[in-house]
């Protein structure tokens, strides 16, 4: 692996580990054991790294979170497996997350990036809505699209900082992105077709398992 990408991974994982406020270059180019001058020659300060790691998240969640419905996979499958897709991204990425505001507000490159991003994301999960209901998994108005968009990237954003606000102890696993799942899918049962219904609770009772279960190895 090339020495710009042990940076950004290591920045990633003690990012993770103790908070982004909390690590600075010189705790990254220690963790690497290589020399402050040798991390600068690759990044000009730790908002440069910032600011490479969510391009790179940003170029995974694009490409790899948004499956087509087609004839190959159920149309509920579709939304599951982007929630999985979303939620696993979240997790490896968390720290962004846990200070998002503060982040954006530091890094004016990473401002413009993350908007050019989001906006590209709000399409694409229009799509995913318009397709769903043509498959008549879920019913809306045309006029409620802009707003279930916001509250499903509300949570996917946010739901992070809401847990670790509401809880003395908020360390990060498994059960908390399971319990943001199962945010998502109480948004869409009102608009959960009959017909879809079995199927959209059988995907809850699922990630309830899942929960108790990650409850149980924490």
């Amino acid at each position: 692996m090339k020495t710009r990408d042990k940076i950004i991974q290591a920045s990633i994982t003690l990012f993770n580990e103790q908070g982004e406020r909390n690590v600075t270059t010189n705790h990254i180019a220690a963790h690497l054991s290589i020399s402050p001058g040798n991390l600068y020659y690759h990044f000009r300060n730790k908002e440069d790294i910032i600011l490479s790691i969510y391009e790179e998240y940003a170029g995974n969640l694009l490409l790899e979170t948004f499956p087509q419905v087609s004839s190959e996979i159920k149309p509920l499958d579709t939304i599951i497996l982007y929630m999985d897709a979303v939620f696993q991204m979240t997790m490896k990425f968390r720290f962004f997350y846990s200070n998002l505001p503060v982040l954006l507000d530091n890094n004016p490159n990473l401002r413009e990036k993350y908007v050019e991003v989001q906006r590209a994301i709000a399409g694409r999960v229009s799509e995913l809505l318009l397709s769903l209901r043509h498959e008549s998994i879920i019913n809306f108005e045309d006029e409620e699209l802009a707003d279930m968009v916001s509250l499903l990237r509300l949570i996917n954003t946010f739901w992070l900082s809401f847990y670790q606000t509401q809880n003395i102890v908020h360390e990060i696993n498994d059960s908390v992105f399971y319990q943001g799942v199962l945010k998502i899918l109480v948004i869409l049962r009102p608009y959960t077709t009959a017909a879809a219904l079995p199927e959209l609770l059988k995907a809850r009772d699922m990630y309830q398992q899942r929960y108790q279960d990650a409850i149980g190895t924490a």
